[in-house]
């Protein structure tokens, strides 16, 4: 049994801690394995180098956003940092993001919200809708990212844009060719609209069916289907860091022999 959260996202893309404060937190929880996942970017890995311990491993990851669905997205772990496709790729899916944020604005100021790109400042090159909620928040107009979203930037609200993101297949593929091991993220939020058999066809190593919304008799299932089909299993909070409305930090125990491979790349 390995005590571990392998989703968690830093300031590079939409969290509200450096990894350095992330693997403190992991350390002081006593977590055993550990991966920071950023949206659509590597850059936490490019920045910042983990100091090994005797009890906290860690996996280098990613998560990349496709434009199937708002909540499909793709786990990539173990994946070669400098892998000159990759940084390529994910260069191109920043740059649709950033488009995809232009919208938004010129949606939001269309409703009178007083906004423009300049006010929306994330920490790190990878933008989404939280700093768009963040920045709706900062302006006094909200509380919090979940009231923002709530009324402008989910589906169906007048400042959604949908995502622009590659395809599943391409971002499977895009972490295979980094080396990777691509897993399927928060498969509980997506079951009804995906066949997990047709993703292996397409390259998929895994299902993360150990999440915070899972109730147990999913993770059963997503247990049994990855038995079936030879997935590895994974789990993690999809931690975003104080203030962000998912600050849910805590392990996960897994069988060692659910992760297979994922675990033989740990360092």
């Amino acid at each position: 049994m390995l005590f571990l959260n392998l989703h968690i996202h830093s300031v590079f893309s939409d969290g509200t801690l450096e990894p350095e404060e992330i693997f403190k937190r992991g350390i002081s929880e006593g977590l055993e394995l550990i991966s920071i996942t950023d949206h659509d970017t590597i850059d936490a890995w490019l920045n910042f180098v983990p100091a090994k311990t005797k009890t906290l491993k860690y996996i280098t990851g990613l998560e990349i956003n496709t434009n199937f669905h708002d909540n499909f997205h793709i786990l990539g772990y173990g994946i070669d940092i400098d892998n000159k496709f990759l940084l390529g790729k994910l260069e191109e899916y920043r740059s649709r993001r950033t488009e995809r944020i232009r919208r938004m604005v010129l949606l939001l100021q269309k409703e009178n919200v007083r906004i423009d790109l300049a006010d929306i400042k994330p920490k790190g090159k990878s933008i989404g809708r939280p700093h768009v909620a963040d920045a709706l928040t900062a302006k006094g107009l909200f509380k919090d990212r979940k009231s923002a979203f709530f009324a402008y930037l989910a589906p169906g609200r007048p400042a959604y844009v949908p995502s622009m993101g590659p395809s599943p297949r391409e971002a499977i593929e895009v972490i295979k060719r980094a080396g990777g091991l691509a897993v399927l993220a928060h498969p509980g939020l997506v079951r009804n609209i995906v066949d997990i058999a047709k993703l292996k066809d397409m390259g998929l190593d895994g299902v993360e069916a150990f999440y915070p919304t899972h109730s147990h008799i999913l993770v059963k299932e997503l247990i049994d289907i990855a038995r079936k089909l030879n997935l590895i299993i994974t789990g993690g909070t999809d931690f975003h860091g104080p203030g962000s409305g998912r600050n849910e930090f805590y392990g996960y125990g897994i069988k060692k022999d659910f992760l297979g491979r994922l675990f033989e790349r740990a360092l």
